[in-house]
């Protein structure tokens, strides 16, 4: 399984020699199988090679069975809309996870936002569908699943719950005890009890 985003700058081998490197990969229309790759050769221009004519992508290359064809390359990155299935905008598709020898895609990949990217990370969708006439992208919201990272532990807590177990001083009274009411101090023996030992 190999990330959209990773493949770009690789280098693209044709018959055990080196090409070019490769600028952008493209997805079908329906976001569905890799449909090429755009690669920079140089004095030879900007060259398309149609996924049929690869043979896998690697860990440090990309092989390729032809050259491809000279043509100017047209596509973007890869940036869609992401919607529910009630119409609610959930974020922008930034990228994808594609099998290396299938080329098949097998999953999205979901940006909340910037903010959201850094403490939540990013979504996998799997389950979607794209809107023909627009190009939006509908996700069951559910058919998320976050990427694992430090934080993934109390993303859906409150401040109150992150910090139940934080001890304050040398006192070992915890923020939850507090809120209960709980006494500062170790309960001790009634006030009667020490009266009559001092008076005895």
């Amino acid at each position: 399984m190999r990330k959209l985003r990773s493949l770009t700058g690789m280098s693209v081998v044709c018959g055990s020699q080196r090409i070019g490197r490769l600028l952008r990969a493209e997805l079908t229309a329906d976001l569905r199988q890799l449909s090429g790759i755009w690669v920079g050769a140089g004095l030879l221009g900007t060259r398309f090679i149609p996924a049929e004519r690869l043979e896998m992508l690697g860990r440090v290359a990309v092989m390729a069975e032809d050259r491809g064809r000279r043509r100017p390359m047209r596509s973007g990155p890869l940036l869609k809309r992401a919607v529910s299935t009630d119409g609610r905008r959930l974020g922008a598709i930034t990228g994808a996870e594609i099998d290396e020898l299938s080329f098949g895609v097998i999953a999205l990949e979901l940006s909340a936002g910037l903010w959201d990217d850094l403490v939540r990370h990013r979504q996998r969708v799997t389950r979607y569908t794209v809107n023909p006439d627009n190009g939006e992208v509908i996700i069951e919201p559910a058919e998320t699943t976050r990427e694992e990272g430090a934080h993934e532990g109390w993303i859906d807590e409150g401040p109150a719950d992150r910090h139940a177990d934080r001890r304050f001083g040398g006192d070992d009274i915890r923020r939850h005890e507090l809120a209960n009411g709980e006494a500062l101090e170790p309960e001790g023996p009634p006030d009667g009890q020490l009266d009559l030992r001092q008076g005895g």
